[in-house]
């Protein structure tokens, strides 16, 4: 080979080197610009973005063996209840000492207190099981081979007669001395959604597609949106028997307001409000294309507050119109906020417990690593609860007082997850 072409091929390889190592060093420059736009969006597990913010100080911790996905209640004695998958009810005292379980089967619906404290809770099989403040069964009902399979995570509503909670594609009134089932109504339900009872006594529940209303009998008194054109027999026919889905999905529990103004999240980022006649009063968008399952929580000065899966916590005038956000950067907010009685905000996300003042300032954190379904709740002492999927639940020494004497101050209206509505 020539000197010419020995300069030639040196030169190519020369050039081949420079080009080979541009792309190594532009991709690991790339990576690590990627790397920091998705933890400062995001974070790291157990490294909230907000460092600035002073601790939330841990009072005690407990573990069950499966995760815990549903929201806590809080009976009038203080104790803790948790509806575990791993199949258990797990009772602690306020220490966090556990005075019982109970094999109920796996759960991922709230448990629901009577004014006795009795529980109530339904598994993933329908078996509706009432358990008494010691740990004993009272009564089972439900199940079967003809239930609905994966029940998901809907919440029952509970008044001083009955607890209502679907069973076999309809919304049951269940007694609560017996577990008989006094009425069904509607026809379906979602998975994802809640069953309220607004303080005239109408039961409202999202079924197949619509919000429908029935009263004490179980006759249906409204439904959002209308039958338009009405139901007829042909159409049923036509529907294989049933009566055709509508078009509003709930994506999340419901919320009621001191005027019986129904709140929740529905598909294509929207949050809306429907009167307590079932009329369409107004709606938002969020600011990122999401879905969004945590229930909204309403204030005293009638403040909005619900947390999204684009990492935002938004709080809303009462006419819908956007008071402030915080951009949490943590992940999705999957669970409920809590207020406290000083119109504290606590929520959680995938890398913390926050603190938020009324107007919009994180007031304190808690790093965390796991995620967070469960909504928290707060016991009188001002000692806030929270439970993650990983299987902790955690007690925090709260400053802020307890559960705000508000419309709706945390998940299904107060601490036995009750969903009824105040008067109006």
């Amino acid at each position: 080979m020539s000197q010419r072409s020995n300069g030639i091929l040196s030169s190519a390889i020369r050039w081949a080197l420079v080009i080979v190592a541009a792309i190594i060093i532009g991709g690991i420059i790339t990576g690590a610009i990627s790397s920091h736009l998705i933890s400062t969006r995001f974070g790291s597990p157990g490294k909230p973005i907000h460092t600035q913010a002073p601790p939330i100080q841990q009072k005690w911790r407990f573990a069950t063996s499966g995760s815990v996905s549903a929201a806590l209640a809080l009976g009038d004695d203080g104790t803790l209840y948790a509806a575990s998958e791993d199949g258990f009810v797990y009772a602690l005292d306020s220490t966090g000492k556990l005075k019982w379980k109970f094999n109920a089967g796996r759960v991922q619906i709230a448990p629901v207190l009577g004014t006795d404290d009795t529980v109530y809770v339904t598994n993933q099989d329908q078996i509706i099981t009432a358990i008494n403040r010691d740990g004993t069964q009272r009564w089972s009902n439900g199940g079967g081979p003809y239930a609905d399979k994966a029940m998901g995570s809907i919440a029952p509503a509970i008044d001083q007669n009955h607890l209502y909670t679907p069973w076999r594609a309809q919304l049951r009134a269940v007694r609560l001395s017996d577990g008989l089932f006094d009425w069904p109504t509607g026809y379906g339900f979602e998975r994802n959604g809640s069953v309220i009872v607004l303080s005239n006594g109408l039961v409202v529940y999202d079924g197949r597609g619509r919000l429908d209303a029935s009263d004490s009998t179980g006759r249906t008194q409204w439904e959002y949106p209308a039958m338009n054109p009405p139901v007829t027999v042909d159409m049923i026919t036509r529907n294989h028997g049933f009566i055709p889905d509508g078009n509003f999905w709930l994506e999340s529990p419901m919320a009621v307001g001191d005027d019986g103004t129904i709140y929740a999240c529905v598909p294509d980022s929207r949050f809306v409000a429907i009167s307590s006649e079932g009329r369409f009063k107004w709606e938002f968008k969020t600011q990122i294309h999401t879905v969004n399952s945590a229930s909204p929580v309403i204030a005293t000065d009638g403040t909005i507050y619900f947390g999204s899966h684009d990492g935002i916590l938004y709080a809303l005038h009462p006419d819908g119109s956007l008071k402030w956000t915080f951009d949490a950067a943590g992940g999705p907010i999957s669970s409920a906020p809590v207020l406290a009685a000083d119109e504290t905000i606590y929520f959680v996300n995938d890398t913390a417990l926050m603190a938020m003042s009324p107007d919009g300032k994180l007031l304190a954190q808690y790093p965390v690593d796991a995620r967070a379904f469960s909504s928290p709740t707060l016991a009188p002492d001002g000692t806030l609860y929270v439970a993650w999927q990983d299987g902790r639940i955690i007690a925090f020494a709260g400053t802020h007082g307890g559960l705000l004497n508000s419309a709706w101050p945390k998940f299904q209206a107060g601490p036995a997850n009750s969903g009824r509505a105040r008067q109006f």
